[in-house]
């Protein structure tokens, strides 16, 4: 057969009638017979799209594609010559042998590349999964240029889509009694690609963090001292590791993501917010969101405040190991609060059932840190619970003291020397003990009667104050405290403005000498810088 001829003249008819389909099959099947497969494609290609249904034109292209070695498209072709001829064994044949011979055309050796995208190894040959579980939810990837026949993990089959493998899927693996894991990938080539780790149990304790500026009050409350928008947050966190994210706000804070334990900041804006939000990871997703009330009275607190932004502590040691324990300084305590609810302190710290270190370390750092973070101008220390005079030295009694080991109490002038090192960021600072045998070891020298002061007096207020009141000397102090009662009822049945403490120290001095044989003292402390100004308690 003449095939350039036929074609010539088949070319002819196509442009004399340009939309027949028989014309463009003919030419189709010659250009096939003649091995020009790529215009016979085109020619079917025409009659395809004159008619989708001509099953003829679909079988032909899809040998065409063969002999082009496209058989994916040859495959497209036989799967659609299929839908039109249901069931037909001749079709069915063709695309059996057409998808084999693509299978072969593609046979590669390569190895199924296996990642784990979580919990993301830190260290090679190393999975870390938390520890308090026995199900562990992993997250693999597998890519590979054939598709995936099987994947086992520890020799189990794994269930899998085929589209997710690329992006990732989660699997999950039960890991009780485990030490070992092992991925195995398998495509239908036969090619496996293995991964294995050893399993690292990891702590699960979510991580805490505590603020330092502004401070946040036992019920989670923050007093703003002002009513600017911005606000500066410092904080730290406790963590038995390493820190990946502090969020506050919804803002990444500062910190140092090498040291454990960090501290961090950042600078928000709270227009039309109410609440503070912390929320801090750590490095095995172990997280903790901690959420704090802004309460906005704080900036009134302050307003016309000569004293400044003041803060009570309060120090309630009751349940003791080695001595009595005691019903009064909860109660105390609970009065005072109560008293002071009317007058202008700006937050109100309160510690419980202390122990010596404790102690130490608020006094020494946390305290310390609080109070120049948050600019603190006058504070209150308040001690309720057990004392000790020994030899020429006096002692607050943690919880954990041994009765007869004098070094297991904590030493007032300890707490004076740790004090001593924030006192210049202070203007007046007040320490009330109500404890039996406090003794004298704050004072430098004894106020003996104690002049009436003015909340008007400029020298008083402005001028720096460092003063002691104790509710023994060398006596006993009842549990029962009228130390406690009398303090407060002057602050409660106080009508004027402000009350100095000069003159709640006549009334308690006055009740308590009545009622006991308690002897109060009041003075300066020992080796704090003072003035000649006082402690006010200015009222709301």
């Amino acid at each position: 057969m003449d095939y350039p001829a036929a074609i010539n003249d088949l070319s002819k008819l196509t442009l004399l009638y340009p939309n027949d389909e028989e014309t463009f099959l003919l030419r189709g099947n010659t250009y096939h017979e003649f091995n020009q497969f790529q215009n016979a494609i085109n020619d079917f290609s025409k009659v395809i799209g004159f008619n989708p249904k001509n099953s003829e034109a679909i079988h032909k292209r899809a040998n065409a594609y063969e002999q082009i070695s496209d058989f994916k498209k040859a495959i497209n072709d036989y799967e659609k010559l299929l839908e039109l001829k249901q069931n037909d064994p001749d079709s069915e044949k063709l695309l059996s042998e057409a998808q084999t011979r693509l299978f072969e055309l593609n046979r590669e050796k390569k190895p199924p590349v296996i990642t784990i995208k979580y919990p993301a190894p830190r260290n090679i040959g190393k999975l870390e999964i938390p520890g308090n579980t026995d199900q562990t939810s992993i997250k693999l990837t597998v890519v590979d240029d054939s598709k995936i026949d099987k994947i086992f993990a520890n020799s189990k089959a794994i269930t899998f889509s085929p589209d997710s493998l690329t992006s990732g899927f989660y699997v999950k693996i039960n890991t009780k009694g485990l030490n070992k894991l092992q991925i195995e990938a398998i495509d239908v080539y036969g090619n496996n690609g293995v991964v294995n780790y050893t399993l690292v149990r990891t702590e699960t304790t979510p991580p805490k963090a505590e603020l330092i500026s502004p401070y946040a009050s036992d019920n989670g409350e923050i007093y703003l001292s002002s009513l600017n928008p911005n606000l500066y947050v410092e904080g730290k966190v406790s963590d038995e590791s390493k820190i990946k994210s502090i969020m506050i706000n919804g803002l990444t804070a500062s910190f140092n993501p090498n040291l454990l334990n960090p501290k961090f900041s950042a600078n928000i804006n709270i227009t039309n917010q109410n609440e503070l939000s912390v929320i801090v990871t750590d490095i095995y997703n172990n997280s903790k969101k901690h959420l704090y009330k802004f309460n906005r009275s704080g900036a009134e607190l302050l307003a016309d405040n000569p004293m400044g932004k003041t803060w009570v502590v309060f120090i309630e040691n009751s349940n003791y190991k080695s001595f009595t324990s005691l019903a009064g300084p909860k109660k105390d305590v609970s009065l005072m609060k109560s008293a002071l609810s009317k007058y202008r302190i700006h937050n109100i710290i309160h510690k419980r059932n202390m122990t010596k270190r404790q102690l130490e370390r608020f006094f020494a750092i946390e305290l310390r840190d609080l109070i120049r973070s948050n600019h603190v101008n006058s504070i209150l220390v308040w001690y309720a619970g057990h004392g000790k005079f020994i030899n020429e030295t006096g002692y607050w009694i943690p919880v954990d003291s041994k009765r007869d080991d004098e070094f297991s109490y904590f030493n007032i002038n300890s707490l004076k020397a740790s004090m001593q090192s924030y006192t210049k960021n202070i203007t007046h600072t007040l320490i009330v003990t109500d404890a039996c045998e406090s003794g004298p070891t704050f004072y430098m020298a004894m106020r003996s009667i104690p002049k009436e002061r003015d909340c008007g007096d400029k020298s008083a207020t402005k001028f720096k104050s460092s003063q002691v009141f104790t509710s023994a000397g060398y006596e006993q102090a009842a549990d029962k405290s009228q130390f406690t009662k009398t303090f407060a009822n002057s602050l409660n049945y106080n009508d004027n403005s402000c009350i100095p403490i000069e003159n709640i120290v006549t009334k308690v001095s006055a009740a308590v000498q009545k009622n006991s044989k308690q002897r109060p003292k009041f003075g300066k402390i020992a080796g704090f810088e003072d003035e000649n100004g006082t402690f006010f308690f200015i009222k709301k």
